[in-house]
């Protein structure tokens, strides 16, 4: 935690320098402020302050990317920060020819830009990590089902259920950890029977036991077909 905000700090402080350096050179090289510097200056400004929101927003998940078209958000806001460092610069030196309306024509254009580039790459980011969240939670749900079925072998004495246990283990063990709509039934009847079978291995009836195998095994046959069907 201590290393994670001295990085904050340090990444605040060279931003800090960047923008009192840029504010230096400008201030220094330009006089006699007229309406397009003043306007070309706010948007210079806003186009650092949406770069490092954009460095909020990316540093808050760093295990997703936000990318537009293969280009991280990240170096797409630098670029538009260039971008718009190149347009303000161009309309200060040429402030007394340039037209208000030009000003704020060609920078807003830039910032339209880049806001809906931003705003479809944070939207692609969260859907990615929706889907990864997903995938992880079923990922768990189907090793802990055969974590449970491990905990049978290893308790069983019986050598027909022993064998029947890993042949329904190695079922789990392979099946498609992605889950859709579609066999919510088949999911469902498994998570009963799962609890059916460590009741029914508990009290003994062994025989059942490996009759519950064989139905779960058979419904995770059925779900693994229909997911490959609907892929």
């Amino acid at each position: 935690m201590e290393q994670k905000q001295k990085n904050i700090w340090m990444t605040a402080l060279i931003y800090f320098v960047l923008f009192a350096a840029y504010n230096l050179i400008v201030f220094m090289i330009f006089t006699n402020f007229n309406s397009v510097f003043w306007i070309s200056y706010g948007f210079m400004l806003a186009a650092f302050l949406l770069h490092i929101g954009c460095v909020f927003l990316i540093c808050k998940n760093v295990s997703v990317k936000a990318i537009f078209f293969g280009i991280p958000l990240f170096s797409f806001s630098i670029y538009f920060v260039g971008a718009e460092f190149f347009s303000s610069i161009v309309m200060m030196i040429f402030k007394d020819r340039a037209s208000v309306k030009a000003a704020i024509l060609i920078q807003a254009l830039l910032l339209c830009v880049f806001i809906i580039v931003a705003a479809v790459s944070i939207m692609t980011r969260d859907t990615v990590q929706h889907v990864d969240n997903k995938i992880k939670e079923n990922i768990h749900f189907i090793k802990g089902m055969n974590i449970d079925v491990e905990m049978l072998i290893q308790r069983s004495t019986n050598p027909d259920v022993v064998e029947s246990l890993k042949k329904l283990s190695e079922t789990i063990k392979y099946s498609d950890p992605i889950t859709n709509p579609i066999v919510a039934v088949q999911e469902q009847m498994i998570m009963q029977s799962m609890a059916e079978l460590k009741n029914t291995f508990d009290s003994g009836d062994m025989a059942q036991v490996k009759a519950l195998c064989a139905t779960i095994e058979t419904l995770f046959i059925e779900r693994n077909k229909k997911l490959m069907i609907a892929k």
